[in-house]
């Protein structure tokens, strides 16, 4: 090939030129790497330095706060001699000691055990001293004849400090503990040994507990607890003076007012008696339990009262039992719970500012009748006048409602009136607060379910119709018949901060928390006015009947308003929007056998038998199904283990020969899975029915067993709570699990008599008799009313399934004697 002389002199000049090039760039980018090495590395020891003095200074800091926080917890943990502990001896000459203790009461003695077996007697402060008690780790002492434990209630909230006493060798040991809700946390060291837990009050140190591992109050300590006696240690704002209570009562009511705050402290719903059978509200479990055993917390109302009987006050001693709390009223002394009296800015129209003192300013009486009361109050910049009534048309008309009218002459900014916090009411063993408010949006009355607040949400956009505070079963439904200030707040209630009445029950072991029960409260503000503004306050049942008469009587006949306060009704569930359709539907049927029988049990037995009747066809269906699949089984079986080969190396072929099998002989093999599916809805809408319908609250069917339908049987109860058990036996859902059992085997006969089982009908069986035990503990704890409902439709299944089976067996029986009867002989 010619090539140019000029290119290849240009090829030498390049190859010329890119070495020298490369030789370059080597020397640039070594250069460059060498320069950036050492660049990268002072900027490395420069931040390293700055790192080192910023670990230094950190660790001074630390150690400073360290130093801080042992001061801190130094001054307040305190000395063993600040403590009242005594030294145990063995013998009178106190020369043999056996452990120490802490000073109980007068002259008792709480002391931790230092061997297996306690002495009867020891020497303390020079007494001989008799043991009195013990635990597994703890035992108590006295020279008394009449030994008590002196011990005070951990104050609920905020954090309070404790000191916790063991004992060895060396002499006691004092460590500084927090006591928070209910727990002990230790900001230094955690006790290695059994300790006593002592708390100061009053400036005297007293036993609270032990610590054994775990922080146990002595209210726990089921076996000192007959010996310990509570001193009362109240936060400042618990303690009301001067407070005196005043009624109003009707057929439906019993309004308590306080004159701290002029406001709503009780609300009490009489309940269906021999004397008041008008009223809809039924006692429950738990209303026979207070009354029972915690008889302080059954008075009602809760204190000495005032009232108005023809025309003249009287003071009148509260009556025992006989009403529903709708709202939280505290707990008394001597229920096993530290006792609460409520603050009173937790009233129902109090009327509530940044200061706290507003809310406990006393009011006076200035006009008290049998159907009314007015407050009046006087503060250095307003005056304020608070009228209660109840309604013109009557209980008759407008039961569980009551008219009320605040006027502020002066300045009116920053007030806001509170719904008061309702009682909890369990529906199937949770509480179902609901927060709810009508609005009007677009020239259309809107009612929306406000989100449960963690703390407060302030809805300030919002002028809101009327806003309702529910616990399920019960409201209280704010209405302001005149125009009061533009929005409304909702406010988290901590359970430890107004706690629950169900608190009390069964406390030593712990089983309904205070914390776990939060309340809500609304706020609605007051306007900049010097008229009167006023409210329609509704404090009784979502019964749907009750809330549409109600609802009825206040509509506007000029403008055809009404108020609606049907709404409040919320279906509650998980698959309540699927669900609620079927609820009311079922409700609808239910209602219409009430009326005729008298009896919500009768009532959910005749829905289901109305349930079945509908599905009847369907179910035949199904049965036929299966039975027709029994009778084909030993084919079945033949096909299957014909197949069973050909499956492994063609496994669709054998599939599809199966599907065309069971076309060929008309069966369907999941027939028997489509009526439970279609059930489904209707479980779920009587669950639901259960937890949101008020009428079926406490209805009893069977006395002494069934006695609240929307809550589990009772056949006998316990003091000592076992895991998912619980405290009481039920035993529907028992009876359920046996007449689920009795199906099983009652097809699994009909399938033995068939011939062999194929795999199918094996693995039917065994999901039978999982699902025998499945619903047994799935339906434990579900209401009465649930159970009834599946029990009655599940034998209602047998009965139908076993005459099909009798009837197509007597069916098959006829035509065998058809085919060997013998024939007729023909003329020839």
């Amino acid at each position: 090939m010619f090539i140019p002389l000029w290119y290849s002199g240009a090829l030498i000049l390049n190859k010329r030129l890119t070495s020298t090039m490369n030789k370059r760039f080597v020397i640039f980018v070594l250069s460059m790497t060498v320069v950036l090495f050492f660049v990268n590395q002072y900027f490395t020891d420069q931040k390293q330095k700055e790192y080192d003095a910023q670990q230094q200074q950190k660790e001074e800091l630390t150690e400073e706060r360290l130093l801080s926080k042992e001061e801190n917890i130094a001054a307040r943990r305190a000395r063993p001699q600040d403590l009242p502990l005594v030294q145990v001896y063995s013998d009178g000459e106190e020369r043999q000691p056996l452990t120490w203790g802490a000073v109980a009461g007068e002259r008792s003695y709480f002391v931790t055990s230092w061997e297996k077996n306690w002495p009867q007697s020891v020497i303390i402060g020079g007494q001989s001293a008799r043991l009195v008690e013990t635990d597994d780790h703890f035992a108590l002492y006295t020279t008394s004849h009449q030994p008590e434990i002196d011990s005070v209630y951990l104050p609920e909230l905020g954090t309070h400090d404790v000191q916790v006493v063991t004992f060895s060798e060396e002499g006691p040991l004092v460590t500084l503990g927090e006591y928070d809700d209910g727990q002990l946390f230790f900001p230094s060291v955690i006790p290695q040994k059994n300790g006593i837990v002592l708390y100061r009050v009053d400036g005297q140190y007293l036993p609270v507990g032990i610590w054994s591992g775990t922080f146990i109050p002595l209210i726990k300590l089921t076996n000192f607890t007959p010996l310990v006696h509570y001193r009362v240690e109240q936060a400042p704002l618990q303690k009301m003076t001067d407070q005196d209570f005043f009624v109003l009562e009707n057929e439906t009511m019993q309004v308590v007012f306080s004159n701290l705050g002029g406001a709503i402290a009780e609300i009490n719903l009489p309940f269906r008696s021999e004397h008041d059978e008008e009223s809809v509200v039924l006692p429950i479990n738990f209303d026979r339990i207070i009354k029972k055993r915690y008889t302080a917390n059954s008075h009602f109302p809760s204190r000495i009262y005032e009232t108005v009987e023809q025309g003249q006050m009287v003071t009148k001693q509260p009556a025992k039992g006989g009403y529903y709390p709708l709202l939280r009223r505290g707990i008394e002394p001597g229920s096993g719970v530290p006792p609460y009296e409520v603050p009173p800015r937790f009233y129902a129209f109090n009327t509530l500012s940044e200061d706290p003192e507003t809310a406990q300013a006393i009011y006076k009486v200035v006009d008290f009748n049998e159907t009314m009361i007015r407050f009046e109050a006087s503060f250095p910049n307003r005056r304020i006048i608070k009228t209660y009534s109840f309604p013109k048309e009557g209980s008759a008309k407008a039961p569980y409602c009551l008219d009320v009218s605040i006027k502020v002459d002066g300045d009116t900014r920053g007030l806001w009136v509170g719904s008061g916090v309702p009682e909890v009411e369990l529906i199937s063993g949770n509480p179902a607060p609901t927060l709810k408010f009508s609005t009007v949006q677009n020239s259309k009355r809107v009612v929306e379910k406000l989100s449960l607040p963690k703390l407060s949400t302030t809805m300030s956009a919002i002028q809101p119709d009327w806003i309702s505070n529910s616990n399920g079963y019960f409201t209280l439904i704010m209405d302001p018949v005149t125009q009061i200030g533009t929005g409304f707040q909702a406010n988290n209630i901590p359970g430890n901060l107004d706690p629950t009445r169900i608190t009390m029950i069964d406390s030593q072991h712990d089983l309904y928390p205070a914390s776990k029960y939060p309340g809500y409260e609304i706020h609605m503000p007051l306007r900049r006015t010097s008229e009167p503004m006023e409210f329609r306050f509704y404090a009784g049942p979502t019964d749907k009947n009750i809330l549409t008469l109600v609802s009825n009587t206040l509509t506007n006949p000029v403008t055809g308003y009404s108020p609606k306060y049907t709404e409040t009704q919320s279906f509650h569930g998980w698959f309540s929007f699927i669900s609620e359709p079927f609820a009311k539907f079922l409700y609808f049927i239910l209602d219409f056998f009430h009326m005729i029988t008298g009896s919500w049990g009768f009532s959910i037995i005749l829905l289901t038998v109305v349930l079945r009747i509908m599905m009847y066809p369907l179910n035949a269906w199904s049965i036929k199904s299966t039975l027709r699949l029994q009778e084909i089984s030993p084919q079945l079986q033949k096909l299957q283990a014909k197949h069973k080969k050909e499956g492994k190396k063609d496994p669709k072929k054998a599939q599809m020969e199966m599907m065309a099998f069971y076309k060929e002989n008309k069966i369907n093999p999941f027939g028997g899975c489509l009526p439970l599916i279609i059930q489904m809805p209707f479980l779920f809408g009587m669950f639901d029915l259960l937890k949101s319908t008020f009428p079926l609250r406490g209805a009893s069917f069977i006395p002494g067993w069934i006695d609240n339908l929307t809550a589990p049987d009772v056949v006998f109860s316990w003091s000592y709570p076992i895991p998912f058990i619980g405290t009481s036996f039920h035993l529907l859902p028992v009876l359920l699990g046996v007449v689920m059992f009795f199906q099983q085997k009652m097809a699994a006969a009909q399938n033995k008599n068939k011939g062999p089982l194929t795999e199918q009908q094996q693995q039917q069986q065994k999901m039978g008799r999982i699902m025998t035990i499945v619903f047994t503990f799935l339906f434990y704890k579900f209401p009465s009313g649930l159970n009834l409902y599946w029990l009655s439709s599940m034998s209602l299944q047998i009965l139908q399934q076993w005459y099909m089976a009798k009837r197509q067996a007597k069916g098959k029986k006829g035509s065998r004697e058809i085919l060997v009867k013998p024939k007729k002989n023909l003329p020839r």
